[in-house]
């Protein structure tokens, strides 16, 4: 992703991230039912219902989540007639579990939670899909051909495949955000270890890098981004792989927290991080942000929320012309050294109800739109109405303001994009601001978050896979391994605003005493067990770095 490439508009937020951009696009992608009656005419279209994230982020002028120009659209081109299932994004697993206990849950179930699909697994709610994608997805089987890792992610403990999965580019999912120009006012190099970060927060809480003679600033934001940022620089992900074996691991835990504790302690952070709700994305303080009075933060990568991203720091140039920031790596503990969250390139996003009616329908619709025109038309709109090649064959949206296709991440999230990335227009992820030196500082930023979390050399992927393609815990696992996880995070963040009186010593005490009166030791067999069969087939982080694309 060179300086040197042009870059075009040619998508809106969260597309890259959702692993949905592609190039291209095309009116088409209609489909009709075969005459299989010899009538000479098309077949009826079969009903079916399909769910759709309801985020709130519809335009009023556009219509609702499941009614609007698109989902009209689909069922006018498309081999069934849809039936859209508003899910609320927020609480989409309580809403599923009141639907499938209801009888009421939709044919196609489009998730990313692997909880819920584990436990649709478990309790027989979903229908295996082999024979369906053989007989009704060309589109899907050719993908599967192709990519190993497709099956590897959706086939569940019985061998047989119950899920679609997509495939995107590998890409940053959050990011760590410092002001460099703090750093030249206090003469600091950007922080390369766990000690020097330690050293630049000291120095930006009590240093007075905003020169206003007073002690007001902080090193660090503690929204939750920047609590696990804080956790990853230690390789702090709860199981490890060492010595070739799957171990929950303590003392990446206890070094973690005690680092934590110590920024704490010295008023390095916010002292009311456990309690304080921010604005931004998981309680990111952008009004300490903006206020110009936290030097560094931890949030989403540009190419995960651009939108969100641009408004922030068009809004912290504005207060403070003279601010500067850039994406930098976690700096290194004696772990290692690691990367933030990162997309994940193979990604679980469908299931078919077991009780659907018309599971050949069902399986239409999802390879109509896996279909490169349907998916294109929905990210982009309709070529001559909303949008134009340029010069270099790039797609120019006729209006850069326009909203119609503001809200269609969600309707597209079975699309795989990794075939149809048009490398020639630079970052499918680019929309540009109309001001240049913004733009600048955008694409700047992009590339160090490319730069800094894709290349192995610079950092690793703690995890020994995906949180989304862990493995299927039996139901009684899954429900010890919730509350456990609970109670040690509760005790972890108990030690870090006590003070002397509750030490990380007692804590990580406290912490493996409930680990093993919950019944840690099973989920340790378990999972031991598991990598010893799987580590050789199983989708693990290293097959990760196949999916990184260079622009």
């Amino acid at each position: 992703m060179g300086h040197g490439r042009k870059w075009k508009i040619t998508s809106l937020t969260l597309l890259l991230a959702l692993g949905t951009v592609a190039a291209g696009c095309s009116q088409g992608g209609a489909s009709k039912e075969a005459d299989k009656g010899g009538t000479g005419k098309p077949e009826a279209k079969k009903d079916i219902t399909v769910s759709v994230y309801d985020r709130g982020n519809v335009p009023k002028d556009e219509g609702t989540v499941d009614n609007n120009r698109w989902t009209k659209w689909i069922n006018e081109k498309g081999p069934v007639n849809a039936k859209f299932v508003p899910i609320p994004r927020n609480d989409s697993v309580q809403k599923f579990n009141t639907l499938f206990a209801s009888g009421s849950a939709p044919d196609i179930v489009l998730e990313f939670d692997p909880s819920l699909r584990n436990q649709l697994y478990n309790q027989k709610m979903l229908m295996p899909l082999d024979d369906l994608i053989q007989q009704y997805s060309p589109t899907y089987k050719k993908l599967l051909d192709k990519y190993p890792a497709l099956k590897k992610v959706t086939t569940m403990p019985d061998g047989k495949m119950y899920t679609i999965a997509r495939v995107g580019p590998l890409a940053p999912l959050s990011a760590l955000y410092i002001r460099t120009d703090w750093l030249k006012k206090l003469n600091l190099p950007v922080p390369k270890t766990a000690d020097d970060f330690y050293n630049v927060m000291k120095a930006f809480a009590e240093k007075d890098p905003d020169g206003n003679g007073k002690k007001d600033t902080l090193g660090m934001d503690a929204a939750t981004i920047s609590m696990q940022i804080l956790n990853r620089m230690f390789g702090n992900v709860g199981w490890v792989v060492k010595d070739d074996k799957l171990v929950h691991d303590w003392d990446r835990q206890q070094a973690a927290n005690a680092y934590i504790k110590r920024l704490y302690d010295e008023g390095l952070i916010d002292k009311d991080y456990l309690t304080k709700k921010g604005a931004g994305p998981f309680n990111l303080d952008t009004e300490g942000i903006l206020a110009g009075k936290i030097g560094i933060w931890g949030t989403y990568a540009m190419n995960r929320d651009q939108v969100q991203q641009q408004n922030l720091l068009r809004m912290l140039k504005k207060n403070d012309p003279n601010s500067e920031v850039a994406i930098i790596p976690l700096p290194e503990s004696r772990f290692g050294r690691f990367t933030p969250t990162l997309q994940n390139p193979v990604q679980v996003v469908g299931m078919i109800n077991a009780n659907a009616k018309h599971p050949d329908a069902a399986m239409k619709y999802i390879d109509f739109m896996l279909n490169k025109d349907t998916a294109e038309t929905l990210i982009y709109g309709i070529k001559g109405e909303d949008w134009n090649p340029d010069q270099d064959g790039c797609k120019k949206r006729v209006d850069p303001k326009a909203t119609k296709t503001s809200y269609t991440n969600d309707i597209v999230m079975l699309y795989s994009s990794i075939d149809n990335l048009d490398k020639t227009c630079g970052n499918p992820q680019r929309i540009d601001t109309g001001d240049p030196k913004l733009d600048q500082l955008f694409k700047d930023l992009t590339k160090q978050s490319y730069d800094s979390y894709l290349d192995p050399k610079v950092g690793t992927f703690p995890e020994f896979t995906t949180g989304e393609n862990l493995p299927a815990l039996p139901d009684d696992l899954q429900q010890i391994n919730k509350n456990v996880n609970k109670t040690i995070n509760d005790i972890w963040a108990k030690s870090v605003v006590s003070g002397s009186s509750y030490t990380i010593d007692q804590a990580l005490r406290d912490a493996k005493d409930a680990w093993d009166k919950a019944g840690g030791k099973k989920l340790e067999d378990w999972y031991a067990k598991w990598y010893a069969d799987n580590k050789d087939k199983a989708f693990m982080a290293k097959d990760m770095y196949d999916f990184v694309v260079k622009y």
